[in-house]
């Protein structure tokens, strides 16, 4: 089998990342002006929810198998490949169907008595749809992975990112007043439509690849097709609760922040607005030059689980340190320059300054962030998800404690900080774990 280099697949990720930024950059800005900060705000509820579903649904099997099938790459057993991925496939299928089907059952309850506004009931319902398919997208992308081909994953967040565009614009410019939805559920529309493509692009790229099948009979008996389940089940359950967690606490931020801000005495509308301009303006300039520090955490982690299952640490920590150093070097200049021009970006993006003090506020966070990446990928690569999932738990303890006391004493900023001080520790305490668990000091 060809394998890609590292810096191909980098710029693979990255250039996909930059166009879906890119395009989610003014997609955004459009949002803003057509729904509304109060539109963004619903958006910003339910999509960490979807998330979280999403992510149950997968049980944490994408990550095991991006280390699964990298190891049995090093090793030329092709036919546990397949055999792996089917398996996984198969058991996504199942769960996401049944969780797409309890939320949309469970939507009147949650939108009645969990969120701040009953509009978001409608967009319950159409998310629901799209769980099964996102949930198989992220087992064809942990397979794609494993193989370090980051092609497939590139082009179907492209093609993701288009069609949610392209269908959201069609349906609030053209399609509104015969469209069963409101102009508030469209931007969900468009996404369930968005991984209804990423799925079927990925499908087609699987179709076309076949890791070293002529070379199975030489390679491994075709009779040992034996698969470590249970084994694969105790790496990939710290991977689910650590998604879980995560998940909960994001869409934990819907919840409790408009609760809090509501409770300091503003208008559930107000506290909305507010909300959407931290999570649907801020967040997203503030955490923009990630798509350059993510996909270094996923071109490392396969080449990490290959290394720890060969032994061959020779050249490994050589590569750990440059990486740690590029995404060191490009968080600190980017935060320097988002923190200089977040005036002048929230002008031109949003032709609204309120947004200001907290992207300056939440870019503080940006390079613990872009190195916490890292640090979460090489615990996940080489089996330490237990490592994870504690550091996720003790993180969103934190977060939910900053969160209860700073927001009522300094509103929507306290928000901000409480944010930040959850990434500062999630980025030491998963360095600390780093260095403990490589052969040699780490970098």
């Amino acid at each position: 089998m060809k394998t890609r280099p590292n810096l191909i697949n980098f710029f693979y990720l990255v250039g996909s990342g930059l166009i879906v930024q890119l395009a989610g950059a003014i997609y955004r800005i459009w949002l803003a002006r057509s729904i509304g900060p109060e539109g963004l705000g619903l958006l910003q509820m339910i999509y960490p929810v979807y998330r979280l579903l999403s992510g149950v649904a997968t049980i944490g099997l994408p990550t095991a198998l991006t280390k699964w099938v990298s190891e049995y790459l090093a090793c030329r057993q092709y036919h546990k490949i397949t055999a792996l991925k089917k398996w996984a496939g198969r058991i996504v299928l199942i769960a996401s169907i049944v969780i797409g089907a309890l939320l949309y059952m469970a939507a009147p309850f949650l939108s009645r008595s969990i969120f701040t506004d009953s509009r978001i009931q409608e967009s319950l319902y159409i998310v629901a749809f799209a769980i099964p398919f996102s949930a198989l997208s992220a087992i064809y992308r942990g397979y794609f992975q494993g193989c370090s081909l980051m092609a497939p994953t590139a082009v179907s967040e492209i093609a993701e990112q288009l069609i949610e565009i392209v269908s959201t614009l069609l349906l609030v410019e053209i399609c509104l007043s015969i469209s069963p939805f409101t102009k508030f559920a469209a931007p969900v529309f468009g996404l369930t439509l968005g991984e209804i493509t990423c799925f079927l692009t990925l499908i087609l790229f699987f179709k076309n690849y076949h890791p070293g099948s002529p070379q199975l009979s030489i390679v491994t008996p075709p009779s040992d097709q034996s698969l470590p389940q249970r084994q694969i089940f105790r790496y990939s359950w710290p991977i689910l609760l650590n998604q879980v967690v995560v998940s909960i606490s994001l869409a934990s931020e819907g919840i409790i922040i408009p609760h809090l801000l509501i409770s300091s005495g503003l208008a559930a509308s107000a506290s909305t607005g507010l909300f959407g301009k931290l999570t649907g303006m801020a967040e997203p300039i503030a955490y923009f030059p990630l798509l350059f520090a993510a996909p270094l955490g996923s071109v490392l982690s396969p080449q990490v689980s290959s290394a720890f299952k060969t032994k061959s640490f020779g050249k490994l920590l050589r590569k750990i340190s440059l990486f740690y150093l590029a995404a060191t070097c490009f968080c600190l200049l980017a935060f320097i320059l988002i923190m200089w021009l977040a005036a002048p970006l929230a002008r031109f993006l949003y032709n609204d300054l309120s947004p200001t003090l907290l992207i300056q506020l939440l870019v503080i966070g940006l390079p613990f962030t872009g190195i916490a990446i890292l640090n979460i990928s090489i615990l996940a690569a080489v089996g330490a998800t237990q490592k994870v999932m504690l550091l996720s738990l003790w993180a969103v303890g934190l977060k939910t404690f900053s969160l209860i006391v700073l927001t009522p004493l300094l509103g929507i900023i306290g928000a901000a900080w409480a944010i930040n001080i959850t990434q500062i520790f999630t980025c030491l305490a998963s360095l600390h774990e780093v260095r403990r668990i490589l052969p040699q000091p780490g970098p």
